[in-house]
């Protein structure tokens, strides 16, 4: 028996066995979220154990609505039309000397230029236009930064849909990967 099958919820044809290595990648997303929701915790400014796999992961999977840029991270947020500049300009970000500075701070008289090493390359150079046009068409305003998450209806975290997440692609037709099939005969389909 396929243990990859084995693993695929009920729903896609799998016996529901979680994998454990996406469920704690669940798990640790919800830290994350939190360091975003809840600044009440008491762990939040502590080192959390989630590592760039997981910081890659939240971030394609949500988007930042930048208010006052206040909460917001410059490099690491998607907050430019749904995704993160060190994805826009990943040779740009590796220039950056500023890496964990807020989009207000970074706004501020455009310091985002100055935080960066000198561009030696046309790819550099041309990341940087990409960016620069992307940057000088935000506006900062009163309200806070906010956060939501792509998966869910209502824009909330679930453990459950960023488990789910993970299986994006990994099916194709539930119905031809089906673990368990039993053979009936037609006069017991008929009668059932």
């Amino acid at each position: 028996m396929n243990w990859k099958k084995c693993k695929l919820p009920k729903e896609l044809g799998g016996l529901g066995i979680l994998d454990l290595q996406m469920f704690s990648r669940a798990l640790r997303l919800r830290w994350i979220w939190f360091e975003w929701k809840d600044l009440e915790r008491p762990w939040v400014g502590s080192p959390t154990p989630y590592d760039n796999i997981d910081r890659q992961v939240f971030r394609v999977s949500t988007v930042v609505t930048v208010g006052n840029g206040a909460v917001a991270k410059f490099w690491h947020c998607s907050w430019l039309q749904g995704r993160a500049p060190i994805d826009i300009a990943p040779t740009l970000y590796k220039l950056a000397w500023r890496k964990q500075r807020t989009v207000q701070q970074e706004l501020q008289n455009n310091n985002w230029t100055h935080g960066l090493w000198q561009m030696t390359t046309a790819q550099e150079m041309a990341e940087f236009i990409i960016l620069w046009e992307l940057v000088q068409g935000v506006q900062l305003s009163d309200e806070t930064d906010s956060i939501t998450w792509r998966w869910t209806a209502d824009g909330s975290y679930t453990t459950k849909s960023a488990y789910k997440m993970q299986l994006q692609g990994t099916y194709s037709d539930s119905s031809q990967h089906k673990v368990w099939k039993a053979f009936d005969e037609g006069k017991v389909k008929f009668f059932a």
